[in-house]
């Protein structure tokens, strides 16, 4: 299933646009100063007004909105966008043209279609795959972005580590006319934190039905689904989510080495309790190419090398089956506020006072965490007392240069929504902390010549609900995700709604190291990087270490492998 877009603001006259060479062919949409190419469906609300990728009339039950959008279209172009952020949901990219000649792109709250800038005077470019809008070469990777990057999960904002492109966040509107661009936040996860009061036995009735419904709205989209299934309770909510809607769902488990790389008996309860078949893979070091990119059309260096093995899975399942979507789990831990830390009780305290029910969430946070309750007592009061609890960006020096990792923290995080409000809870920040970094580098492959990638907990209604819920709710009971749990407690096995461990791929990754150790070693001491002041190869002569923290630095080593990979595609090597 193609997909993709391209648009044109602004093109000098006489010039032709980019897109004509991707896609090659005339634009789907032309108004005023605006071209537009599309692969992804496309609802055409008016002359003006299109919507790309897939939106729904939001429910229960939500509705698809095709082509024709009749009454619909009217209201929406109207408002310039706004009402689809109130009555709609979806995956999806609104374009529209006023009659002055302004454009307005608005990009859906779930993040689930890419959407990237590139500014160049007075013309303006976007498109959803980052590889439209720049080319290889010297001087096109931002250095200094990369080591951001790598110095912290928390660091990524609106800048791509491609000089002159930049991403258009979840939820924001940019504004192009002919003299100016300006980007406004048109929703935040701030919007959306005030509880709705109601017990967690409502919270996960009112749960249940909203994912039912928005999963079950995404199987609708498509013939054939193939899902990644860990047999963890993320993957598995969404399996018992899609299945009825689902013409034809399969799960998929990847095998690696060791015991927790092998989840099939968590796989097979789930997939069997549903009557829909599993497929199982083993990833293969054969499928390793340390001098690939993982993810060239990502603008930041972030997939981890396994990932290449993942890719290879799909391709060879691709040649057996048909594959229309992959669908996942992904985010889910982020979206259900898996916090394992004090926060909970901070934010209990400050909206409730002092409480026999303070108690009750001092002894949940010591049953999820195995700290006793003076432990948990003395942890909340130390958070207090930094920041008032809330989130604090943090960076980490393992294997990069001391005077970069400063800059960069000297510099803060860029990203809006970790800029909180002035009354918002501690644990909240922490929570929509979480939202931001399961938002990233979303698509799995380029969607012009892959399946798109679908991680329907991100779909806008789910994450409003999860915010709205108190973040002592989400650890009823001692169990992180209490509220997920028992939303699903009588769909799935009780051997999933009870799992509090999962596993990975931790020793296929070791295994990649051990055995390309000096070649890995080698790029880094030899690679664009190190040269650039971003990594600090003595980091490399450091003795190896057989402990846990011996493999952080191997998994650190992979990790800047990963990005010199990526680095090297973009730099033209």
């Amino acid at each position: 299933m193609a997909g993709g877009f391209y648009i044109d603001f602004n093109v000098a006259s006489g010039r032709p646009s980019e897109g004509h060479r991707i896609f090659g062919r005339p634009p789907d949409f032309t108004v005023a100063n605006v071209m537009l190419w599309s692969d992804e469906p496309m609802i055409a609300l008016d002359a003006r007004t299109v919507v790309l990728g897939y939106l729904f009339r939001k429910g229960p039950p939500s509705v698809r909105v095709r082509e024709g959008a009749g009454a619909d279209g009217s209201a929406l172009a109207a408002a310039n966008g706004r009402a689809l952020l109130t009555g709609y949901w979806g995956g999806y990219i609104f374009i529209h043209v006023t009659q002055g000649g302004a454009l307005y792109v608005l990009r859906d709250p779930s993040g689930l279609l890419p959407c990237y800038i590139r500014r160049a005077g007075v013309e303006t470019a976007l498109a959803g795959d980052v590889t439209d809008l720049a080319v290889s070469g010297p001087g096109r990777i931002d250095v200094e972005e990369i080591g951001r990057i790598l110095a912290s999960g928390d660091a990524r904002g609106r800048k791509t580590c491609l000089v002159g492109v930049e991403e258009l966040i979840a939820g924001e509107c940019l504004i192009v006319d002919r003299l100016a661009a300006t980007i406004e936040p048109w929703w935040s996860p701030w919007d959306h934190v005030a509880p709705r009061k109601m017990s967690i036995e409502e919270e996960a009735s009112h749960l249940r039905q909203t994912i039912a419904d928005c999963i079950g709205s995404w199987s609708s989209c498509f013939p054939s689904i193939l899902l990644g299934s860990s047999g963890g309770l993320d993957s598995s909510i969404v399996a018992v989510a899609a299945t009825p809607r689902s013409e034809r769902l399969t799960t998929l488990t990847l095998v690696s080495p060791g015991v927790a790389g092998d989840e099939r008996p968590y796989a097979q309860a789930v997939a069997s309790s549903l009557g829909i078949p599993l497929r199982d893979a083993p990833l293969d070091l054969a499928d390793i190419d340390l001098e690939r990119a993982v993810t060239p059309h990502h603008p930041w260096p972030i997939s981890p090398l396994f990932k290449q093995a993942v890719g290879a899975v799909h391709q060879r399942l691709q040649l057996e089956m048909p594959i229309d979507a992959h669908f996942s789990g992904n985010g889910g831990d982020g979206i259900f506020c898996s916090i394992r830390s004090a926060v909970p009780l901070l934010d209990h305290f400050l909206s409730e006072g002092p409480s026999t029910a303070i108690g009750k969430t001092v002894r949940n946070i010591s049953s999820l965490t195995g700290a006793d309750m003076f432990t948990v007592l003395k942890h909340a009061w130390a958070r207090h007392r930094r920041a008032g609890g809330a989130h604090v960006p943090r960076y980490s020096e393992l294997g990069l240069e001391r005077e970069l990792v400063e800059r960069i923290e000297a510099q803060g995080f860029s990203h809006p929504w970790l800029l909180p409000p002035a009354d918002a809870l501690p644990g909240k920040t922490v929570h929509v902390a979480f939202l931001m970094r399961a938002q990233k580098s979303i698509e799995l492959y380029p969607r012009r010549s892959a399946p798109p990638h679908i991680a329907p907990l991100l779909s806008q209604p789910i994450v409003e609900l999860c915010l709205s819920i108190p973040t002592w709710h989400w650890i009823a009971d001692g169990r992180d995700r209490a509220v997920a749990r028992a939303a699903f407690s009588n769909r799935l096995p009780k051997k999933i709604i009870d799992r509090s461990q999962k596993g990975g791929p931790a020793e296929f990754n070791l295994s990649i190291y051990s055995t390309q150790r000096d070649r890995l070693h080698e790029m880094l001491r030899d690679g664009v990087l190190a040269a650039a002041g971003i990594i600090d190869i003595s980091f490399l002569d450091e003795r190896e270490d057989i402990s846990w923290r011996g493999n952080a630095r191997e998994q650190r080593i992979l990790s800047f492998a990963a990005a010199e990979s990526w680095a090297r595609r973009w730099n033209g090597g």
